[in-house]
């Protein structure tokens, strides 16, 4: 495996949800039990709308009797007030703590005696493992600088890179409400709990699951280095409208993206422009339900 590398995250936020009914609040909120989270720290969760698409992806951690949320910088107030919207009697605040917390990655440091809870939380920091390559560190500056100094540094494209190797959808403001958990594929991945309690959107979620009504799936393709993706826009199977960007990312060699495609075109060529065939798919860590699986979906 390649040497550990790290770099800050920018595009990244944590929100600190504390109270008594914290954690029993997001029970309810989210699509990702609470109770796993002690024993799965960096779990992956998303916040939906009623009609069970969804609103934001996040990585949870416990902070005391709290959770810790770290998300896309550019959702963190408005997930706040959506979620306070449904706080009524709960005994639970909401806090944006990315003035006084960074966040951090790690790119192929396993989890071992040196990255581990323990020494995290020596450290003053909270760690979160979001895949066999990838770890996320929240902790304020000088935390961070003193756990990560011999660490060598690169750029946030890199992670961004690995993420979408990795299969892991981020949900931005152009792409909030546009998909359901399964269409991102975070049934796929340990995003969404099917055996808990009701949470917003989960009847909605329930019956695509277990129906099958899913004829949408995320998938990776790669392309020209010179291509420039925005998150929702659109691609093309010849003049098809065929799929949505979720999210890309650019080296010198080439564009790599993750993008939600009906599934009767998932092995074809796509452009993003009528006619083009720039991106070709490419592989994923996990196995996508076969297309001959799926129905009509909402």
């Amino acid at each position: 495996m390649p040497a550990t590398r790290c770099c800050l995250l920018a595009s990244h936020a944590a929100v600190a949800v504390t109270g008594r009914d914290a954690r029993t609040f997001l029970q309810g909120q989210l699509s990702n039990d609470m109770l796993g989270l002690e024993r799965h720290p960096g779990m992956l969760a998303a916040s939906c709308n009623r009609q069970g698409r969804v609103l934001a992806t996040m990585r949870l951690a416990a902070d005391d009797d709290g959770v810790l949320l770290v998300l896309s910088a550019r959702l963190a107030q408005t997930l706040i007030a959506q979620l306070f919207a449904y706080v009524l009697r709960a005994d639970v605040r909401f806090e944006d703590r990315s003035r006084q917390l960074l966040v951090a990655g790690l790119i192929d440091a396993e989890p071992d005696a040196h990255w581990s809870q323990s020494a995290a939380a020596a450290a003053g920091l909270a760690m979160l493992v979001a895949s066999p390559r990838r770890i996320l560190l929240v902790g304020e500056r000088r935390a961070l600088d003193a756990a990560l100094a011999a660490v060598p540094e690169t750029v946030q494209e890199e992670w961004e890179r690995v993420t979408i190797t990795d299969g892991e959808p981020s949900v931005e403001p152009a792409t909030a409400a546009l998909w359901t958990p399964q269409m991102l594929n975070l049934d796929l991945v340990g995003g969404v709990s099917f055996s808990k309690g009701c949470y917003v959107g989960q009847e909605v979620v329930a019956r695509a699951q277990h129906l099958g009504r899913i004829k949408r799936r995320t998938l990776r393709y790669v392309g020209p280095p010179d291509a420039v993706l925005a998150p929702a826009q659109a691609l093309f199977s010849g003049e098809t409208l065929a799929a949505q960007v979720v999210g890309s990312a650019r080296d010198e060699s080439a564009t790599q993206c993750l993008a939600v495609v009906e599934l009767r075109y998932c092995s074809d060529l796509l452009g993003a422009r009528p006619g083009g065939s720039e991106f070709v798919p490419a592989d994923l860590p996990y196995a996508i339900p076969a297309p001959a699986q799926a129905a009509d979906d909402d």
